[in-house]
């Protein structure tokens, strides 16, 4: 402990702390650091000390003044901006509201300059303890939302109550990467706008995601879209199907995307009757309500016996045995 050191005695003098801080060694002087009773000008020359593990018992000490905190935010080691960036994640819960409040005014610079780390495990320290935030500064949780790298933008993206549908609609339009799509698609609460925004910009990823949030709302027209690009993406399906309050015209339009999707390898093979496979798409889309297919060119009037081929009439009707329901 400190008393161990003949010199340590925090009732000396600063000039003779400040003796001991420049000719004691490494270990003594990080004990120096971390001492609550330090004075500000002892942990203020301490904070440029060679020693990387001096300058982070700095950040440690409780009583470092901030004005000493900033300037480790440009400390060339990056162990010591890491402590340097946990400590304020300590401290940001503690923010309140107000414009006046000192502490958000003397922590706002060094919040904003760890958010422009280098670094990124630094820039996700500042995002993950600033994700719940609604006290830390706007233009932080801005800068955290565009960064490249997804594991920092995304805590912020999803859960910042900071972040309007302005700045998602600019996340959308501008994203710093793919991922950044994904990350909004995944937001709770997202509106209309949002995911008019995310269906347009046609990331399949995102749009899948979109459709896992039940929480999204999307607007009858923009659902029509998905619907037509969901014959591409069959990966949708179960998505689509689990979305809450659908329509009974958006259900039967799904239903249908679902079965044609779904029969297509059968309907392209070449080594069975088209007839039959005609008649097949009949009864589909004679069960969902939806209007009767075409008659494939050179079929004429040509007609099939559907008993004999197995299928049943154009009056399809689920009927139930022991086994369950089926046609």
């Amino acid at each position: 402990m400190c008393r161990s050191h003949p010199g340590l005695s925090m009732s000396g003098t600063v000039e003779n702390l400040l003796r001991l801080a420049r000719e004691s060694d490494a270990a003594t002087r990080a004990m120096l650091a971390r001492n609550a009773t330090t004075p500000h000008e002892v942990l203020a020359f301490l904070s440029k000390d060679e020693e990387p593990r001096v300058r982070a018992s700095v950040i440690a000490n409780t009583r470092a003044p901030f004005s000493v905190l900033q300037t480790l935010t440009e400390d060339e080691n990056a162990a010591v901006r890491e402590a340097l960036a946990k400590r304020v994640a300590d401290i940001m819960p503690t923010l309140t509201s107000s414009s006046n409040d000192r502490l958000t005014q003397v922590l706002h610079p060094i919040l904003l300059k760890l958010a422009e780390d280098t670094v990124a495990q630094i820039r996700f320290i500042i995002a993950d303890a600033a994700k719940n935030l609604s006290t830390v500064p706007r233009d932080a949780i801005l800068r955290l939302a565009m960064d490249t790298e997804i594991r920092v933008a995304e805590p912020v993206i999803r859960l910042s109550p900071l972040l309007t549908e302005e700045d998602l609609l600019l996340l959308i339009s501008s994203p710093p990467t793919t991922a950044t799509l994904q990350a909004v698609a995944r937001r709770t609460g997202i509106g209309e706008a949002v995911t008019d925004a995310l269906i347009a910009q046609g990331d399949r990823a995102a749009i899948g995601l979109m459709l896992e949030n039940t929480s999204a709302k999307i607007r009858a027209v923009s659902m029509e879209d998905v619907l037509n690009r969901a014959r591409f993406n069959p990966e949708w399906f179960p998505s689509l199907m689990a979305r809450p309050a659908l329509t009974p015209d958006t259900a039967i339009r799904l239903a249908g995307v679902v079965a044609d999707t779904l029969l297509r390898p059968l309907m392209q093979r070449q080594d069975v009757d088209q007839a039959l496979l005609f008649r097949l798409r009949q009864c589909v889309a004679d069960r969902l309500g939806l209007p009767q297919p075409n008659l494939p060119v050179g079929m004429g009037n040509r007609q099939i016996d559907p008993v004999s081929k197995g299928f049943p009439a154009k009056s399809m009707v689920w009927r139930t045995d022991n086994s369950g329901p089926r046609f």
